[in-house]
């Protein structure tokens, strides 16, 4: 290669590279651009040979940079720069763009020049900070997980012991309302923790055909009493609406998450929300932007505000994790989790907004066809059951709570204890029910150790944390996991199915 073409190859390189390349001479002056300098700082190569390079930096540190420059020239070597500091370059229009710079010193027949690669790291800026979100929202979910014990166990027994006292006054006696009232700000209470856990735990829970008119108007009932009176809610679900398979704790989060993004949308403004449900069966569009649905019966749950909307850019962008209009108050995590509940359950959303005009978000959920016939109850009898807590109040409330429904009932609050009396008697109970977090002995570990007495046992752990599910299973009688905090009726229900499958 001659050196004309290796010039000229050079020059090439110097002016397609992907970073910006900057020449400065001896006294600070630019003398030499490439196109990516003009890209990043807008100004024209014109506009820039012969200009001081502080013209580049942030007025607040043009004169710290000079100084710098000066040290350097006195002593000038190869080096990175920008690499876990905050650098910044300043654009023609005044705004500033966070840059890393590399500095190499070249002698020319005129005197030294530094050759500065200038690289935009913006990018790479908006993936820290949303690494830093992931590791914020992951720290709220262990958090959320060590809490959950004993909030679960706050829950259950003011849940519990509410029933009872609810069952021994008269039905229409003033008592009975305000004890419903207690029971039912509990059940929310309840809710909240299951919102919370769902970003610290994966979902659980099998898909049940569940009608969503009763979502709706609880979700609404929470979200009302928060509301400024200029925020107008109107509900409307289609007494024809099918049931959808779906866990009921996951559709609530639909909704409240979808409801509380409308309304926050018109909080200074004032307008009307409107959350409707209707049966839905797509025509060709439909089931060409969602082949998986078509022909296929769905629900359609919308929720529509008289809001500003947003732009098109913003709307590209809504789905995308931890992107947030709402600065450091949103996470970001809100529509991305109702298009995976969406998603894992066969279904779809579609999001239209246009500034001025409000936003609509509907959700497609593949309808139940056909429902099964119901499980038939067996005829009451009192079987025995051994209850393990650590908590006595828990332990009390549980076999209360059992023996009301008919079973014989042995309570421990000591998992070392019940063991012993299983070993006295491993033919006498026909269920054993154990709390999972329990000092010295876990339930896990207690249920490993009935197995190896009596393999055929019916175990039921009680948890709060989900690790209960690594329990042994792997032969005899049949093992189910309760997730506190629970109803007493969820515990009698539980019980029993274990005992018609034995």
């Amino acid at each position: 290669m001659t050196d004309t073409a290796a010039d000229a190859l050079l020059k090439q390189a110097f002016e397609h590279a992907s970073s910006g390349m900057l020449a400065v001479d001896a006294g600070g002056r630019i003398v030499l651009v490439n196109r990516e300098v003009e890209r990043l700082f807008g100004y024209t190569r014109g506009e820039l040979i012969g200009r001081s390079v502080e013209l580049l930096v942030p007025a607040r540190l043009r004169d710290a940079h000079a100084a710098h420059r000066e040290t350097f020239a006195r002593a000038p070597q190869a080096r990175p720069m920008g690499a876990g500091r905050d650098l910044f370059g300043v654009r023609k229009d005044g705004s500033q763009v966070p840059v890393e710079i590399g500095l190499t010193p070249i002698a020319t027949p005129s005197g030294m020049v530094v050759l500065a690669s200038i690289v935009d790291i913006s990018a790479r800026r908006v993936l820290e900070e949303r690494l830093r979100q992931a590791e914020r929202m992951h720290t709220i979910g262990t958090l959320a997980l060590g809490i959950a014990h004993d909030f679960n166990n706050i829950l259950r027994a003011i849940v519990g012991y509410t029933e009872l006292a609810r069952a021994s006054v008269a039905p229409h006696a003033p008592a009975a309302a305000d004890l419903a009232q207690v029971i039912a700000a509990a059940r929310r209470g309840q809710q909240i923790v299951e919102r919370i856990l769902a970003f610290g735990r994966p979902a659980e829970g099998t898909p049940v055909p569940v009608a969503v008119d009763w979502i709706v108007e609880e979700a609404l009932e929470l979200l009302r009493a928060s509301l400024p009176s200029t925020i107008e809610i109107v509900s409307r679900v289609d007494p024809e609406t099918p049931r959808v398979a779906a866990t009921e704790t996951e559709l609530h989060q639909v909704l409240m998450n979808l409801a509380s993004n409308a309304a926050q949308a018109m909080w200074n403004t004032g307008g009307i929300l409107e959350v409707t449900a209707v049966p839905f069966r797509g025509d060709e569009a439909f089931a060409r932007a969602h082949p998986h649905l078509a022909g296929r019966p769905c629900v359609r749950l919308r929720v529509a505000d008289t809001g500003p909307g947003m732009p098109p850019e913003i709307v590209e962008r809504v789905f995308e994790p931890f992107f947030t209009t709402k600065g450091v108050e949103g996470t970001g995590l809100g529509l991305p989790v109702v298009l995976g509940i969406a998603e894992a359950y066969g279904g779809a959303v579609e999001l239209r907004s246009r500034v001025g005009k409000g936003t609509t978000v509907d959700v497609y959920l593949p309808a139940v066809e056909t429902e099964a016939p119901p499980v038939p109850v067996p005829e009451p009898r009192r079987p025995s059951v051994l209850f393990v807590d650590d908590e006595p109040a828990l332990a009390a409330l549980g076999r209360r709570q059992l023996e009301a429904a008919g079973f014989r009932v042995s309570a421990h609050t000591s998992s070392l204890g019940a063991l012993e009396d299983f070993r006295a008697h491993p033919d006498e109970y026909d269920v054993i029910v154990t709390d999972n977090a329990m000092p010295k002995m876990s339930g896990a570990a207690l249920a490993a150790e009935i197995r190896k007495i009596r393999p055929s046992a019916p175990i039921l752990i009680v948890s709060g944390l989900g690790s209960a599910t690594r329990a042994p299973a792997e032969s005899g009688g049949p093992l189910k996991i309760l997730r506190k905090p629970h109803a007493g009726s969820e515990l009698v229900a539980a019980v029993r199915a274990l005992l018609e499958e034995t």
